[in-house]
């Protein structure tokens, strides 16, 4: 196989990898979206005595969640509001959309990648049989 192809294969390599770390991260995005939209609908904060708040470096406070007033939401660039609990989760789901189209846009960027991968190698393939 010659070099610059073999060096277009692991590029090519390297660009699919890059891709499955994306889809990798933005998965773990998505999970951890739906894991506080669960926790939000749910009436168990209500419920629960004890509630600990983490104050950073693995420290907790006991501590009160006013479910009823309005949470702080970040929405970018450090800019933050007070909104709905309601309204916050909605916002989370749209952020779920976001996220899922994001996904599926990297998922045709990996599949264009693959179809380049095995046409460079098939072609080299063919080339070596000859």
């Amino acid at each position: 196989m010659a070099r610059d192809v073999e060096a277009q294969l692991n590029y090519i390599e390297s660009l699919i990898s890059s891709v499955d770390a994306q889809i990798d991260a933005i998965n773990k995005m998505v999970l951890e979206v739906q894991t506080t939209i669960q926790i939000l609908s749910s009436d168990e904060l209500r419920q629960s005595k004890e509630r600990l708040i983490s104050v950073g470096s693995g420290i907790f406070a006991n501590g009160n969640l006013d479910l009823d007033s309005d949470l702080i939401v970040p929405i970018g660039s450090g800019v933050y509001i007070a909104e709905k609990r309601s309204e916050t989760i909605e916002r989370l789901k749209a952020n779920i959309e976001n996220l899922k189209e994001s996904i599926q846009k990297l998922m045709d960027q990996r599949r264009t990648l693959v179809d380049q991968y095995n046409t460079v190698y098939t072609t080299e393939a063919t080339r070596n049989i000859k």
